[in-house]
């Protein structure tokens, strides 16, 4: 069940992105804050728009999110490496065993991307610091709560076509 709600953003992002050239792949994202969690991401990215869209499953906990980034500051260092700052908006959504949490919160990261085989392969790293706010249910009650201490940074692998 799960990894067919997963195809869905897979497929929009497909769809949105097949007019222009695009960046998919797949990245790891860590989350250093005060509950750390590992992600496995899926990534698109156009070189026709300055946003880039994740979607992430956690590994060893059940959760989704996604974001949304805008490279408002997109340099090319040399022919290999670009250099970037970007800000966004972040969603998401975690099961544990008798609590659900949901969440939003707002981006502002750097990043480098290193690209081979003339620009088609493209090796990513970046830090975002990320404090977002939510509700969590336990017991039948909805509590408000705010991270303002969360850092995930990713690193990963996209094809362009």
């Amino acid at each position: 069940m799960k990894r067919k709600f997963l195809l869905i953003p897979v497929f929009f992002c497909l769809c949105t992105f097949s007019f222009a050239k695009a960046g998919l792949g797949g990245a790891f994202s860590y989350n250093v804050s005060t509950t750390p969690i590992s992600f496995a991401s899926f990534t698109a990215r156009s070189d026709e728009s300055p946003w880039c869209v994740f979607f992430n499953a956690g590994l060893k906990k059940k959760c989704v999110t996604a974001f949304v980034d805008n490279w408002f500051i997109n340099e090319r260092i040399s022919n290999h490496v670009d250099y970037y700052v970007l800000w966004g908006l972040s969603f998401g959504a975690r099961f544990d065993d008798d609590e659900y949490f949901l969440a939003t919160g707002s981006r502002l990261g750097a990043g480098l991307d290193f690209f081979f085989l003339e620009r088609r392969l493209e090796f990513f790293a970046q830090a975002v610091y990320e404090p977002y706010y939510g509700a969590r249910k336990t017991d039948d009650d909805w509590k408000p709560f705010i991270r303002p201490v969360n850092f995930p940074c990713s690193a990963g692998l996209r094809l362009w076509f």
